[in-house]
């Protein structure tokens, strides 16, 4: 029992060691294939005429190679360009160019890869067969939109849509077996619905792939329009039988496939208005000239302005009048009038006060007046400050104001300036107040030995 066990137990770490051994194997090749990307740009231009070459002997050497050696040397070429368009690293949000070629290269190379291993299945024609066309179709439709989710690739997102659209049809015809083309015609109306409804859906989060998706919505509406172009240039519809009588007469479309066509136009041609996209523009104006073609031939009554001109010469006639009719002033905007802004005027500089110049003024005049030995002496100054022509008897000059130095506008504070702060005065020690002496004669004065007591006062004094 304990060799059993310790022989199960070498076995599964020898397994262990050849799963790990294959995995480092496996990693190595991957990084082999992975692209780098300063040399992505080499490989991409490389990847397009690789394809074409094999698409090239697809076509001249189908007679004389075998479907095996198609499938095999087709698989490992698409097997290589989807694997370096995967392990190619991200540096974006989006995928760079040479990526998204990789990934349509290989993609191409994987419809080509299924329809010859349909064949090694043995079906001979695969897309005339509508279950090969289907699960074909389908293979292509699911990784495209793989690709599109975890690459963030928007033209595989088209292709996925495409695709999708072609398997759906596909699947209708193999299951239901339908009579005629008028069962596809509401399959490829529903598919542009559901596209449209996922375009609006994704416009927000995913604008590149919402973009691709109103252009395979318009793709499915051309595709409605062109099942009747083709009955109207091979001159018969599709044979069905009425009465036992094989109707060959072109009928057109009927008036709501032609509203179809025309709604999808339009509505093509204003989303590339809208939102600035050329694509949906092209496609509008493609389903637009189906429309013109179709709905163009004379009806059964011969050639007549009703319905379709009619409707669609009043509908852009009013239009346009209605965008040149008079205009009118357009109200003013609620809320109170606004005017021009008042104009504040800038603040000027402060000045000092009039008690700083009047004390400034007194201490100048004294200073003047400290003169050398030699000089005159100091006029006398008028209470103002200024010398007094009439107290030296000098005209006084013309006195010549200065000019204002010109101060700059300033832009106004943000906060009051405060008031200049005068400095303090020392205060003076009070003196004390000496009584009045007493007047003479009285009997508080002091006896002067000079005067005789008996003499009044006011009699004029002796003379000795």
């Amino acid at each position: 029992m304990l060799g059993r066990a310790g022989a199960g137990r070498t076995g599964r770490l020898a397994g262990m060691a050849e799963t790990t051994e294959l995995q480092a194997r496996a990693r190595a090749f991957a990084e082999l294939l992975r692209p780098h990307p300063h040399r992505g740009d080499l490989i991409g231009a490389g990847a397009v005429p690789l394809t074409v070459a094999l698409l090239l002997i697809q076509i001249r050497l189908d007679a004389s190679w075998g479907t095996g050696l198609f499938f095999v040397v087709t698989g490992i070429a698409c097997a290589a360009l989807l694997a370096m368009g995967i392990l190619a690293p991200l540096e974006g949000e989006r995928p760079r160019s040479y990526q998204v070629v990789l990934q349509l290269c290989g993609l191409a190379l994987l419809f080509v890869t299924a329809f010859r291993l349909a064949q090694v299945f043995g079906v001979e024609e695969p897309l005339d067969s509508d279950g090969a066309s289907f699960w074909i179709l389908a293979l292509v439709a699911v990784t495209a939109a793989w690709l599109a989710r975890e690459r963030r690739s928007g033209v595989c997102a088209l292709v996925a849509a495409l695709t999708g659209v072609f398997a759906l049809l596909a699947f209708v015809s193999w299951v239901f077996s339908p009579n005629g083309p008028a069962t596809s015609r509401w399959v490829l109306l529903f598919a542009a619905l559901v596209l449209l409804v996922g375009a609006l859906l994704l416009r927000d989060r995913h604008r590149a792939e919402s973009v691709y998706l109103v252009d395979a919505a318009g793709v499915a509406v051309l595709a409605i329009g062109l099942t009747y172009v083709g009955s109207l240039l091979f001159g018969f519809t599709v044979l069905e039988e009425s009465d036992g009588v094989l109707r060959g007469a072109f009928d057109g479309p009927g008036a709501w496939w032609k509203l179809v066509l025309l709604a999808g136009g339009l509505g093509l041609v204003a989303y590339a208005g809208v939102d600035r996209e050329p694509g949906p523009g092209w496609l509008g104006v493609l389903n637009l000239l189906v429309f013109v073609v179709l709905v163009g031939q004379p009806g059964q009554g011969g050639p007549s302005l009703w319905f379709w001109p009619m409707l669609m010469l009043l509908v852009g006639g009013g239009m346009i009048a209605a965008g040149l009719r008079p205009r009118e002033p357009l109200p003013p905007e609620p809320g109170p009038a606004r005017g021009p802004a008042p104009v504040v005027p800038a603040p000027l500089a402060p000045r000092p006060p009039a008690s700083a110049a009047a004390e400034q003024e007194p201490a100048a005049a004294g200073r003047a007046g400290e003169g050398e030995p030699g000089r005159a002496p100091a006029r006398a100054a008028s209470p103002s400050g200024a010398p007094d022509a009439t107290a030296t008897g000098e005209e006084r000059p013309a006195v010549q104001p200065e000019p204002e130095p010109s101060v700059e506008p300033q832009p106004e504070p943000s906060v009051e300036p405060e008031p200049p702060v005068e400095p303090e005065r020392p205060v003076e020690p009070e003196r004390p107040v000496e009584p009045e002496p007493p007047a003479r004669g009285s009997l508080w004065a002091r006896s002067d030995p000079a005067e005789e007591p008996t003499r009044r006062h006011d009699l004029p004094r002796r003379e000795d």
